[in-house]
């Protein structure tokens, strides 16, 4: 992930909260991203199918827009 995040301009982006959420929010804000963290509450009104990592970025980039 820091690779692909190295590579690109800085830029709002959005993950689900979670053990390691903190950790990669800092990494990235140094890298001067920012960062939005989303409790899992908000962002499971806005998934539409079954749970798998696809639903889960398009549900958390709805919720943060």
């Amino acid at each position: 992930m820091l690779s692909f995040f190295t590579n690109i301009p800085p830029c709002l982006s959005s993950m689900e909260a979670c053990a390691s959420a903190h950790f990669w929010v800092g990494k990235l804000m140094s890298m001067g991203h920012n960062i939005k963290l989303m409790a899992p509450q908000f962002v499971k009104p806005y998934v539409k199918t079954n749970k798998h990592d696809a639903a889960d970025a398009e549900a958390i980039c709805e919720a943060v827009t």
